[in-house]
C-alpha cells in the first residue's frame, strides 16, 4: 500500500468535510446482529399493512352491495387509507426527530387498530372513510415510515439487502391478503374481517418491539470521540489511563515500524483514541493496532452509558434504499447549499453542544429550503413524475371489478390481486439486480417501465378472459415495484444525497394528495361513462405522462453541469 504523502496543516479537514456521508454515520450502523431482526419486525409491518392496503379492491366489491353507493363515493375509504399513509409522512419524519422507531411503530399501530375496530360499527359510508381511511392511514404512515428508517439506521454496506428483504413483505403481503379477505368475506361479512385484519395488525407492536434503537456508543465521530477519555471519574480512572497508554504505545510503535506520517497532536497521552488512528492508512495485517482498537472501543463502551441517539433523522441518506459503497454525491450548481447543508452528527457527552451539532431549523429555515427545491426544474420533474405514477391505485382498486365485469368469480378476480403481489415481489429483486449487477442506469430502468405500465393499462379494459387479465396484471405488479423501489434511488442520483430527505418528504405530501383522490376520480369516470374503459385509459394517461417527465429528466440533466461526482469510499481499516 503507497504511503500517503504530507499534507498542510488543515487539508485534512478539508478532505474530511467533502464526504457527504461521514464516518460516524457508516460506523453508527451494526450491518448485522441484532439487525437481521430488526429487517424482520420491517418485513412483517410492510406484510401487513401494504397487504392490508392493496387488497382493499377485493373488500370493495362486498362493500359496493352492502351500501348500495356508487364506485367514486365508496372507493374514497381505500383511497383515503392509502393517501393518508403517504400524506402525513413529513409529520411523522418530524415525530421522529423527537421519538424513536419502537415508539412511533407502537403509537401507530395502537392507533390503526382502534380505527379498525371502530369502523365496524360505521352505519354508513363517510364514517367508514373516518375511521378505516383517515384515522387508521395516520396509524399506518407511523408505523411505516419507521420501518423504513430503523432498517436504513442499522444497516449501510448491505442496506441494499436488507431494505430489499423488508420491502418485500409488501409484494408477499398483497399476494396473501388478497386470499385472505377473499376467505373472510365468505365466512364472516366485511365487518367480521374488518375486525379479524385488526387482530392481525395489533402483531405490529410486536414488530415495534424489535426496534431496538442503537445508543450513541455506535457514533463516536472523529472530533468527539476524546470527549468521552477527557475527565473520567474516579471509578473507570484505572481503566482509562490504561487505554490511554495502551494506544500511544502501539501507535508509536506501528508509525515506526511502517514509517508512517504521524499527524502532529497536542497532548497526545490525553487525545489519542482511535479516530486519531484512524486517520493514518493502515495495511490489513497490523494486528497489533486492531486489538489496541478492539480494546479501546470495549473500554469506551463500558465508560459511556448507552443511550438513544438524539436524532435519528440527521443523516442525509436515512430514506435512501440502496447500498452506500458506490454512493454518488453530487455538488449542483445554482443551489444554495447553505440552505441544507447536512453535517455530521457526533456523540457528546455535553447536552448542549450535541444540539448545537445536530442543529435545529426554524420553520422559516425549512420553508425556505423546500421553496429553492422548487427553483430546480430537475426536482420539479422528478415530483411530476412521482406524482403521476401514484395513479397506480387505479388498477389495483378496480381490477376485482373489472375481472367480475368480464364474467370471473370473485374468487377469480381476488387471484388477480394475488397475480399482481407475486410479480412485485419478483420485480424487486429483478430491478434491484439490472441496477447493481447490470449497471443499468436506473433511470432508464424507471422510464421502460412506466411505458410498460401506461400500455398495459390501456389493455386492460379490452381484454376478455382470466388468462389476458392475468397477463396484464402480472406485468402491472412488475412494474409497480420497480417505481416504488427505486424512487428514492432515482432521486439521489439526480438531486444528490443531501437533498433526498427534504425531496422525498415533498414528494410524499404530494403523492399522499394523488392517492387520495385517483380512485375517486376513476370511480367517478366509471359512472359517467359505464365502462371502465375511461378509467383504465386515465390511468395509462398519467402513467405516459410520468414516463416523458422522466424522460425530460435524463435529457435535462444530461445537458446541464450538475457538478462533480464524488465516489464514497469505504474506509475498510483491518
Amino acid at each position: 500500500m503507497a504511503r500517503r504523502p504530507k499534507e498542510a496543516p488543515g487539508h485534512g479537514d478539508t478532505e474530511e468535510g467533502s464526504d457527504s456521508l461521514d464516518s460516524s454515520e457508516f460506523s453508527r450502523a451494526p450491518d448485522g446482529g441484532w439487525g437481521w431482526m430488526v429487517c424482520l419486525g420491517s418485513f412483517l409491518i410492510n406484510f401487513m399493512l401494504d397487504g392490508t392496503m392493496f387488497s382493499f379492491g377485493v373488500l370493495l366489491l362486498e362493500l359496493l352491495d352492502y351500501f348500495g353507493q356508487g364506485k367514486a363515493k365508496t372507493s374514497w375509504i381505500g383511497s383515503s387509507l392509502l393517501g393518508m399513509s403517504m400524506f402525513m409522512g413529513p409529520v411523522v419524519s418530524i415525530l421522529l426527530e423527537r421519538y424513536t422507531c419502537r415508539q412511533i411503530t407502537i403509537v401507530g399501530t395502537l392507533i390503526s387498530v382502534v380505527a379498525f375496530v371502530v369502523s365496524i360499527f360505521s352505519p354508513n359510508v363517510e364514517m367508514l372513510i373516518i375511521t378505516y381511511g383517515i384515522i387508521a392511514g395516520v396509524g399506518f404512515s407511523m408505523s411505516f415510515i419507521s420501518a423504513i428508517i430503523v432498517v436504513g439506521l442499522y444497516f449501510n454496506r448491505r442496506r441494499a439487502i436488507a431494505t430489499g428483504i423488508a420491502m418485500s413483505g409488501s409484494g408477499l403481503g398483497t399476494f396473501a391478503y388478497a386470499y385472505i379477505t377473499d376467505m373472510l368475506i365468505s365466512q364472516y361479512d366485511w365487518r367480521g374481517t374488518i375486525l379479524i385484519l385488526a387482530g392481525v395488525l395489533l402483531n405490529g407492536v410486536v414488530c415495534g418491539i424489535l426496534f431496538r434503537p442503537l445508543s450513541d456508543c455506535y457514533t463516536v465521530g472523529r472530533e468527539s470521540s476524546s470527549e468521552y477519555i477527557s475527565g473520567p471519574s474516579d471509578s473507570s480512572k484505572g481503566t482509562t489511563e490504561l487505554r490511554k497508554l495502551l494506544l500511544e504505545r502501539k501507535y508509536k510503535e506501528m508509525c515506526d515500524e511502517h514509517d508512517y506520517d504521524v499527524p502532529k497532536i497536542k497532548n497526545m497521552s490525553c487525545r489519542l483514541t482511535v479516530s486519531t488512528a484512524n486517520m493514518v492508512r493502515l495495511p490489513a495485517d497490523t494486528s497489533v493496532f486492531l486489538e489496541a482498537r478492539e480494546f479501546s472501543s470495549q473500554t469506551n463502551c463500558l465508560r459511556t452509558r448507552l443511550k438513544p441517539m438524539k436524532n435519528q433523522m440527521s443523516g442525509s441518506s436515512v430514506f435512501y434504499s440502496g447500498s452506500l459503497n458506490n454512493l454518488k454525491h453530487r455538488h449542483t450548481v445554482g443551489y444554495h447549499r447553505s440552505d441544507e447543508m447536512v453535517k455530521p452528527s457526533v456523540a457528546m457527552d455535553n447536552e448542549n453542544v450535541a444540539g448545537t451539532c445536530q442543529g435545529s431549523s426554524t420553520l422559516a429555515d425549512i420553508l425556505k429550503t423546500n421553496i429553492n427545491l422548487f427553483r430546480d426544474k430537475i426536482f420539479v420533474l422528478l415530483l411530476l413524475t412521482n406524482v403521476c405514477w401514484t395513479v397506480q391505485s387505479v388498477p389495483l382498486t378496480y381490477i376485482p371489478d373489472l375481472g367480475v365485469t368480464k364474467s370471473l368469480t370473485t374468487s377469480e378476480a381476488a387471484t388477480l390481486i394475488s397475480i399482481v403481489g407475486i410479480t412485485n415481489i419478483i420485480g424487486r429483486i429483478l430491478s434491484g439486480l439490472i441496477t447493481d449487477c447490470l449497471n443499468v442506469n436506473c433511470t432508464h430502468t424507471y422510464i421502460v417501465t412506466l411505458f410498460m405500465a401506461s400500455a398495459v393499462s390501456f389493455l386492460m379494459p379490452w381484454c376478455n378472459g382470466f388468462a389476458t387479465l392475468a397477463i396484464c396484471s402480472g406485468v402491472f405488479g412488475l412494474c409497480m415495484a420497480t417505481h416504488v423501489s427505486m424512487r428514492t434511488i432515482v432521486l439521489a442520483d439526480h438531486l444528490g444525497i443531501e437533498r433526498l430527505t427534504r425531496s422525498f418528504g415533498l414528494v410524499a405530501l404530494f403523492q399522499g394528495i394523488a392517492f387520495l383522490t385517483n380512485a375517486p376520480l376513476a370511480g367517478f369516470l366509471y359512472e359517467t361513462f359505464d365502462s371502465y374503459v375511461m378509467p383504465f385509459s386515465f390511468a395509462g394517461m398519467m402513467y405516459f405522462l410520468s414516463g416523458l417527465f422522466c424522460l425530460a429528466v435524463l435529457c435535462l440533466d444530461k445537458h446541464t453541469n450538475r457538478g462533480i461526482e464524488i465516489i464514497i469510499e469505504s474506509r475498510n481499516v483491518g
